[in-house]
């Protein structure tokens, strides 16, 4: 069983780093067609310079189509897609995606048998002036007129409608109370545990595999809750923090659904130790003693024997418990063994959310940005550094919930993550009051505008300082 577990964690591994190239192909392949188009803006097509960069430019679309039928890009609210995955854009390719929406394109497809001869065709059409197209009704229609192209589609734009948006808002009111009933759960096995009653496994594993077919759909959504800090019920939003970040971080690391689930799980019971920890340590706003932290440092022995003697729950659950604080220098329990994978995945999601939430270990409350810049510093010290690069990959240098000023002047509430860990999809703030989540203006830093990047980031604002109520716009 533990080979099969380690062979499936290998897996998981490879597939994730095969994304990673993958991705990187796709952006080489669209530099190599920027390439293509500017090429043929200084030299006719059958220039040596055109037709040698065209052959590059096949050579990686021949590539890309050993494991599929066609290589499509798609271009949405100014950010690249390849198949599903958004492709990391420089500011040298914005006139590029500047040139294909300024044509009304909005997708690009080279499919097998794709030639030289096409694509130089295809950067010639390029060329031509925009009324070109608005006189063939658009370039979806314009290609298939033409004899030379013949394995290059192009789709229009796509346009958000009033019916999608709708969709993304019931999305996120479907994760709200999915986080909520994660919390009443929580509550109510922390009671049995406490009443010496029985435990509603069953319960506690439906919640959790809700939570994780909700994170496999919308990631960001779920991580921006995290952000909502409530302090009368802290220890139990701690847990279901902890369990959707660590469960998060399994999706981006492509984890199968299983493993994803463990960890949600493992997340949930991280912390079940602290039923047997006098409430007043728990709750103590200010700096505990040291008596009072020799007391809430049994937590994890505890947790791993009160797991341990309720049915139901899986070792996994129980090692996590238990080694959940192995990490940095004061880690504790001591003990000479390493951690186990979903260990470190877990310590990091406690991590980032106790940092975050400014209890107990941190006297103010940290914004998200801050927190991430935390662990970057403590990465191969107190946190495995490729877990850790992971999981800034996955949360963004500036995360879901970070407040931002930028170099136009306006205010932007990141709400999404872009391949680009400086250029997130932000909400445009106007009015401060949570109006802006129905009618305001969601944005991507990637747009561009004459071939520079529209907007970007010049700081950051505290929002607690600030006073800006995040429920209103994450909820």
């Amino acid at each position: 069983m533990p080979e099969e577990q380690n062979d499936r964690q290998g897996e998981s591994r490879h597939s994730f780093f095969a994304r990673q190239q993958l991705i990187n192909s796709a952006k080489s392949a669209f530099q190599l067609l920027a390439a293509v188009l500017k090429n043929s803006t200084l030299y006719p097509v059958s220039h040596p310079f055109v037709l040698a960069s065209a052959d590059k430019f096949l050579l990686k679309i021949k590539e890309l189509l050993v494991d599929r039928k066609e290589v499509p890009f798609y271009l949405v609210g100014g950010e690249l897609f390849f198949e599903k995955d958004s492709v990391p854009v420089d500011e040298s390719l914005t006139m590029l995606m500047e040139l294909f929406t300024g044509r009304e394109i909005g997708g690009i497809i080279f499919r097998p048998g794709l030639t030289t001869d096409e694509i130089t065709a295809f950067a010639d059409l390029m060329n031509k002036n925009n009324a070109v197209f608005g006189a063939e009704s658009g370039a979806n229609e314009l290609l298939p007129r033409s004899s030379q192209i013949t394995h290059i589609v192009l789709h229009r734009v796509l346009v958000v409608d009033k019916k999608i948006g709708s969709v993304i808002k019931e999305g996120k009111k479907r994760a709200a109370e999915v986080f909520m009933d994660a919390i009443e759960t929580m509550k109510e096995m922390m009671e049995a545990q406490q009443l010496d009653k029985k435990v509603n496994m069953r319960k506690m594993n439906t919640t959790v595999q809700t939570m994780v077919d909700n994170i496999l759909e919308n990631r960001d959504t779920y991580i921006g809750l995290t952000n909502l800090k409530m302090y009368d019920e802290y220890t139990f939003a701690h847990s279901v923090n902890t369990s959707l970040l660590a469960s998060a971080l399994g999706t981006f690391l492509r984890f199968e659904k299983p493993q994803v689930a463990a960890l949600g799980l493992a997340g949930l019971l991280h912390d079940m130790g602290k039923a047997s920890v006098p409430h007043e340590i728990i709750n103590k706003p200010g700096k505990l003693t040291d008596a009072e932290w020799e007391v809430l440092k049994r937590h994890p022995v505890e947790g791993a024997l009160l797991l341990a003697d309720t049915p139901g729950v899986t070792k996994m659950a129980m090692v996590a418990a238990f080694e959940h604080h192995q990490h940095g220098e004061r880690g504790y329990p001591v003990i000479g063994v390493r951690q186990h994978l979903f260990s470190q995945i877990i310590s990091l999601a406690d991590a980032y959310d106790a940092i975050t939430a400014a209890r107990v270990y941190y006297s103010i409350q940290t914004p998200p940005d801050q927190a991430i810049r935390i662990l970057w510093k403590k990465r191969g010290t107190s946190f495995n550094p490729v877990l850790v690069k992971a999981f800034v990959n996955m949360m963004g240098i500036f995360p879901v919930g970070t407040v931002l000023k930028l170099n136009t002047g306006e205010v932007g509430l990141v709400m999404h993550q872009t391949r680009d860990l400086m250029r997130p999809r932000v909400l445009l703030l106007t009015r401060f009051d949570g109006s802006e989540k129905e009618k305001g203006a969601e944005v991507s830093l990637l747009e561009g505008a004459g071939g520079k990047f529209k907007r970007s980031i010049a700081g950051t604002i505290d929002p607690y300082v600030s006073r800006i109520d995040l429920k209103k716009y994450l909820t």
